[in-house]
């Protein structure tokens, strides 16, 4: 029973199947109000998209199967609402996070305590918020509750009672919340993602331009002489080989995101283009499958099936690269990036330690330092994928490269949660707190070998494995 300005909520934790009704709407402008056509609309969780028509409107519209957790039905966890005050009842201590959301999924309030006591807990719900339905998030160890709620509308008291079925009844009824991003892109125009908690609703989204030409190489305009295939630069009296792979439906006036594939000991260029017997799928480790012909994908090849950097040879190969590619084809200059598995780990480390203003972010499969690393004193985003059980490439090693651009990026050390060694439990991926906000770190263990294509429950497939999609996130968040 509830008493004036209260509410008990009892969260069951089970999930239930709800059948869902999706029906997104709206239009996609530039800061002048110039509608967008072709602009891609993506709603991330339910891997569904619409492209907007010459008017610049879209809709997203299903019926859709959600896995939401069952609320309303007493049990374990018990969240009492009285007065703008959460409080929560610990029966251990927990590291507790309570985040507080508007409609439109902004953040509007947050507070981690990482060693909450056993006991109440408590968190004042910011009073300029009462006339608002808000989303409420709470995380109690590895547990998470979602919920909105509508505050009081007044001062006035208010009974809300809890049915016989554990369903609240009244004004104050909470209701379990979804949580989405929708992802608007469009050529020349800056990629927006934007939270949503409500599958019903009409929202109008602006994109920025590009910022002038600051993106813009100097290959744009051009007529391209670099066609998709095998292709050879000398370096240093040298001939290097390597692989590109440009959009079939390239244009040269928008600023393509430019992604560098290193191979691991003993493969090479081929091996990265082809995606071995996983074919496409695993093809630039199964990112040039995720972009869908909007990125333009490059393998090196290795000098003696590896990536020595011998006197920085390797990393002048990838300076006269870039200088190439940038010259002959449209490339956004903010958004190059590099990854490897293994020794082509070492050589994404190797960039990330001394060619930080020229990439804006890595992705380290099972690395070490193997490239060398010749400075490593600048922040970049940095994403490490490690299995716990790596015999080749020990994971002590992938966590000590991790923890220099922890540190390079002011995160907050922490030794974030892994699978146990056979435990056939689902990788753990870990998002640093406390990053400058342009170079985040993020560290996903699996349990694992020595792997880039690892799939929960045992063994590897380039087809199936979630480190593509983990990576492609990782990287188009910019």
């Amino acid at each position: 029973m509830c008493i004036c300005k209260t509410m008990l909520m009892m969260l069951f934790l089970s999930f239930s199947i709800l059948a869902q009704e999706i029906n997104l709407r709206g239009t996609v402008s530039n800061q002048s109000g110039k509608p967008i056509s072709n602009a891609i609309v993506s709603l991330i969780k339910q891997t569904m998209k619409d492209t907007t028509d010459a008017n610049g409107t879209y809709a997203i519209l299903s019926t859709a199967a959600i896995v939401t957790p069952t609320a309303l039905k007493p049990q374990f966890q018990s969240i009492n609402l009285e007065n703008g005050y959460l409080e929560l009842r610990l029966p251990s201590p927990s590291p507790v996070k309570v985040e507080i959301f508007d409609v439109n999924g902004s953040l509007l309030q947050r507070e981690i305590n990482s060693d909450a006591t056993q006991g109440f807990y408590h968190f004042s719900i910011n009073s300029n918020f009462h006339t608002t339905l808000l989303m409420i998030r709470v995380t109690i160890g590895k547990e998470e509750y979602t919920y909105r709620y509508l505050p009081l509308q007044s001062t006035s008291g208010i009974q809300q009672p809890l049915n016989s079925s554990g369903s609240a009844v009244g004004r104050l009824a909470k209701l379990t919340a979804i949580t989405d991003t929708l992802k608007i892109s469009a050529s020349g125009y800056l990629s927006k993602s934007v939270a949503i908690t409500s599958y019903d609703q009409l929202l109008n989204v602006t994109l920025d331009t590009a910022n002038g030409n600051a993106g813009y190489s100097s290959g744009c305009g051009k007529t391209p002489t670099l066609k998709s295939g095998k292709q050879t630069i000398q370096v240093n009296g040298q001939n290097r080989e390597y692989m590109i792979r440009i959009p079939e439906n390239y244009n040269n006036t928008h600023p393509y995101r430019l992604i560098f594939a290193f191979h691991w000991r003993g493969g090479n260029m081929n091996d990265i283009d082809g995606g071995g017997t996983s074919g496409y799928t695993w093809s630039y480790y199964g990112l040039r499958e995720q972009a869908n012909n909007s990125t333009i994908f490059v393998a090196p090849n290795g000098i003696g099936g590896g990536w020595g950097n011998d006197g920085g040879r390797d990393l002048k190969f990838v300076d006269e690269l870039l200088k190439l590619i940038k010259g002959d084809l449209c490339i956004d200059t903010t958004r190059i990036f590099a990854m490897g598995f293994s020794w082509g780990g070492g050589m994404s480390y190797a960039i990330a330690c001394d060619r930080p203003k020229v990439f804006r972010a890595v992705a380290v499969y099972a690395g070490a330092v193997l490239s060398n690393c010749l400075d490593g004193t600048l922040p970049i985003a940095y994403l490490g994928i490690h299995g716990v059980s790596d015999g080749t490439c020990g994971i002590a090693g992938g966590r000590a490269l991790r923890d220099k651009f922890v540190k390079n990026n002011g995160c907050t050390p922490e030794n974030p949660p892994e699978p146990r060694t056979g435990s056939r439990a689902a990788h753990i991926c870990t998002v640093y707190k406390g990053c400058n906000d342009k170079y985040p770190v993020e560290w996903c263990a699996f349990d694992g070998d020595h792997t880039p294509g690892n799939v929960d429950g045992g063994g590897d497939d380039g087809a199936k494995t979630w480190t593509k999609k983990k990576a492609w996130e990782f990287f188009t968040q910019f």
